[in-house]
């Protein structure tokens, strides 16, 4: 009777064992805690087709994970995937609306409303954006940054700046600008996409080549400018502000998204649209 009463024990011991071990299932599967800090593994990039209701992305593992798509300035929808397209002997290897049928990447549709014909697109998963507010953002065709913001930066970048000109705005002090640096002796051309704050100013720098054909892009003549580029989402989290960006050349869109760090900005994630007249 005693080694009865004594493994019936053992059993009740190890069976509370299992509730309390820190490796349980309900432990082990749970939820990381939420953070407002993009991933560029849950974003990818794509563009719209000529009807602005069919969306190619340009990622393919696993397609099926993105369900909403964002573009300028800042609008957000759900898409639903149709399937992977591959790219026919016809195409002519340009990612644009013209070829779009003929391209290779992975179908989404709209499930209602259209998007701009050739607009290029932001594709994320579910929570990619978790903790981020998407800001009302209005792209400027004119207008400058005041004078004390120029003195300021000046006094970062520590070099005087040669023109200067608004690519858009939140707010008359949320506002994001291009400023070329001018440039002496050895140093090599300078740009910067600055982003001006109520707490200070977040600046991602653009270092070109001493070419003057091609500066900043391939074949862009020794030009940069704020009508060059468009910002496509604004949102702002609790480590700052976050901006999509593309940037129009010669031979197509580059394409960024950049989250603050600081005065700074982080590379998310970064991508392109071969675009090239033909």
């Amino acid at each position: 009777m005693k080694k009865i009463l004594a493994m019936a024990m053992s059993i009740l011991i190890a069976g509370s064992m299992l509730f309390l071990s820190p490796t349980t299932p309900a432990q082990a599967g749970a939820k990381p805690a939420a953070t407002d800090q993009l991933q560029g593994s849950k974003l990818t990039f794509g563009y719209v087709d000529s009807s602005g209701q069919q969306l190619l992305g340009f990622d393919t593992k696993n397609p099926k994970r993105y369900i909403k798509a964002i573009y300028a300035p800042g609008l957000r929808t759900l898409i639903h995937y149709e399937k992977h397209q591959k790219g026919s002997e016809s195409s002519t290897g340009r990612q644009t609306a013209y070829n779009f049928d003929q391209d290779n990447g992975e179908r989404y549709r709209l499930p209602a409303g259209k998007m701009p014909s050739n607009a290029s697109i932001v594709l994320a998963e579910k929570d990619t954006f978790t903790g981020h507010q998407f800001l009302t953002y209005t792209a400027l065709t004119k207008g400058a940054f005041s004078s004390s913001t120029v003195r300021s930066i000046e006094k970062i970048k520590q070099r005087k700046i040669a023109k200067q000109s608004l690519i858009g705005q939140v707010s008359s002090d949320i506002q994001i600008g291009l400023v070329q640096f001018t440039q002496t002796g050895k140093q090599l051309p300078l740009a910067s996409l600055v982003l001006t704050t109520p707490t200070g100013l977040v600046i991602h720098d653009f270092v070109g080549h001493k070419d003057k054909s091609s500066t900043w892009r391939v074949d862009d003549g020794g030009e940069i400018d704020a009508s060059m580029f468009n910002v496509l989402f604004v949102t702002k989290s609790k480590s700052g502000y976050s901006l999509g960006l593309e940037w129009i050349g010669y031979e197509g869109y580059a394409l960024k998204i950049l989250q603050q760090e600081k005065n700074h900005f982080r590379m998310v994630l970064e991508g392109s649209r071969y675009t090239a007249p033909l």
